[in-house]
């Protein structure tokens, strides 16, 4: 089924106009047309203290999402580690996988905004050791049943029964944007639009050699697995998609460059810098994500053809809404995809 190639990545921005509330309500509608044509999943950021993610706690959304909803898989996209207690990852992670009945996929990252560690009284020049201590844990505590600190540089406390565990056997891992980290721990690679054969052939062969050591979350028949993230917008013209999409492109770096406004209280001016490398690169590639996830369905239904071609990739998560773009530009957006574009992709399929 092609609708299961497809997926949505979302930070929940704010809306200028919408209450929070309705922008929430909003979100649930479009997830649960999403899931009536049978889309695989859906991923959501988490950021805090601006307009750039109004559900931080991605947990409870995704609870709220899992009793509207019957197939469609959830996850954070990513749940940033070296700011939370492992305990309370761990038992909001298995908490949701229950109410999701095994539908939860598990996005894991370092936390690209530095103001937001201090925010949760921690270090940025830490981040990268406590992420790894902290998956650590996870990864002994989902093996165990026990949650503990053996072993870890900065949590000290004493073993703890896994008294709620997940539903699955085994919860999917993602990682974005490194194909070392996620091959190396047997995780899925998510990718900021096609990825090049250079860093596919890392992650595969990563993948391999670490095949069987510590700290991995594959199962015995697990494969590498790329996803690609990126934006999209329909409209019947292809000059108002665009439209629709430079103001998503253009609100997301917007909102982006506020999470970042707090950085200097708490790190130099180069530190600062060099945390908004991602934010630099969606600024310079922002033309070509509008050319290429903007436009008739017609023409994205070439395109998305064209990357599900490419052998590299098999699945596809759709920012939409993002920045600027209204609820009703994104359900516009939806509803022509799930009724000219994926026909046409499932035709193309079955004609191969």
């Amino acid at each position: 089924m092609i609708a299961k190639k497809f997926g949505i990545f979302d930070h929940i921005e704010a809306i200028p106009g919408t209450p929070t509330s309705q922008v929430l309500k909003d979100r649930l509608t479009l997830i649960k047309m999403a899931d009536q044509a049978g889309f695989a999943g859906y991923h959501l950021a988490e950021h805090h203290g601006g307009e750039l993610c109004m559900a931080p706690s991605q947990e409870i959304f995704i609870g709220a999402a899992s009793q509207v909803t019957e197939s469609i898989r959830f996850g954070p996209m990513v749940k940033l580690l070296p700011m939370h207690h492992p305990v309370r990852i761990i038992e909001d992670m298995c908490v949701a996988d229950q109410l999701t009945e095994g539908r939860l996929e598990f996005g894991v990252g370092r936390g690209p905004v530095p103001i937001e560690h201090y925010w949760y009284s921690h270090q940025w020049l830490e981040s990268r050791d406590r992420f790894t201590d902290v998956l650590g844990i996870i990864d002994r505590a989902l093996k165990t049943g026990e949650v503990s600190s053996e072993g870890s540089q900065f949590f000290d406390f004493p073993p703890m029964p896994m008294s709620i565990r997940p539903y699955q056997e085994r919860i999917p891992f993602w990682y974005p944007g490194s194909p070392h980290v996620a091959g190396r721990h047997g995780m899925s690679l998510m990718w900021p639009g096609k990825i090049d054969e250079a860093a596919y052939e890392l992650y595969v062969q990563t993948w391999h050699e670490h095949k069987g050591e510590s700290m991995r979350f594959d199962g015995p028949d697990s494969e590498p697995r790329v996803g690609y993230s990126m934006l999209l917008a329909i409209a019947p013209t292809e000059e108002e998609a665009q439209d629709v999409a430079r103001r998503g492109m253009e609100g997301l770096v917007r909102r982006t460059q506020n999470a970042h406004r707090f950085d200097r209280l708490k790190v130099s001016e180069d530190e600062a810098y060099a945390a908004q490398g991602p934010l630099r690169a969606i600024h310079a590639n922002m033309d070509i994500a509008i050319q290429f996830g903007a436009g008739t369905p017609n023409q994205i239904a070439e395109r998305v053809a064209a990357l599900l071609d490419d052998g590299m990739a098999d699945y596809i998560c759709f920012m939409m809404p993002t920045g600027d773009m209204t609820f009703d530009e994104a359900r516009r957006t939806l509803e022509l995809f799930i009724t000219e574009v994926m026909p046409q992709l499932e035709s193309a399929t079955a004609t191969r």
